[in-house]
């Protein structure tokens, strides 16, 4: 059974939407042969939407360059250590 996806902008398919699904990363533009592509979500929900008893459905944030461009202006300011000592 291949499922669809759904997250906040992004969709695609997915064969892995059930048990443990949570957390498993969505890659763009994925290559097969250099097993490389591009993170552009993770997992965070699973859902039965035609109420069979399966899983569907997952849902994800959507990761693109706007996020990237945060997290590096992030990484660019020294807020100190996180822990003591």
């Amino acid at each position: 059974m291949r499922s669809w996806f759904t997250g906040y902008g992004a969709q695609g398919s997915s064969w892995f939407t059930g048990y443990g699904a949570q957390g498993s990363s969505w890659l763009l533009n994925y290559d097969a042969a250099g097993a490389r592509g591009y993170l552009n979500g993770r997992t965070l929900s699973v859902t039965d939407t035609d109420a069979n008893l399966r899983y569907d459905t997952g849902l994800s944030p959507y990761l693109d360059d706007e996020l990237l461009a945060v997290y590096s202006a992030a990484d660019a300011v020294w807020t100190g250590a996180v822990s003591p000592g």
